[in-house]
């Protein structure tokens, strides 16, 4: 069931990040793919922080939450240590793909999906680490 939600999670995360027009996403749920032969790359660099903006920094924080559920859903809760890895790879991938969906990837926003996969790292280790079970069985 774990990898069901998980590669499901994976599926609504593109598609948060891929369909053409968010806002259209949320408010009307119309799902819009259309291809970009020919994105442009500097878009990935781009330093466009809106902190004035409620909004966004309302899908700063979906970013840095849904790959937080990633990383613990993928990870079974830090049992499988690769799969942190694989979710920051997954974030670049998708930060890169929405280049080819006329959206506006951005390195900055796989710095944020990585903090939220880090603290997803810190919070198995903390409260999920077989560490932490033996320690408290003493």
């Amino acid at each position: 069931m774990r990898i069901i939600f998980t590669v499901f999670w994976a599926a609504v995360l593109f598609t948060f990040t891929c369909s053409i027009n968010f806002q259209a996403l949320l408010h009307q749920q119309l799902i819009d793919f259309r291809f970009n032969p020919a994105p442009d790359w500097s878009e990935l660099f781009r330093m466009d922080f809106q902190w004035y903006r409620n909004d966004w920094i309302l899908r700063k924080a979906g970013h840095l939450i849904g790959f937080f559920v990633l990383a613990l859903s993928a990870s079974n809760f830090g049992k499988i240590r690769f799969a942190f890895i694989l979710c920051i790879l997954y974030a670049a991938a998708t930060e890169i793909l929405q280049l080819y969906f006329f959206r506006g990837g951005r390195i900055y926003d796989v710095i944020n999906d990585s903090f939220g996969i880090i603290l997803a790292y810190l919070v198995c280790k903390l409260f999920f680490s077989r560490k932490y079970v033996n320690s408290s069985d003493t």
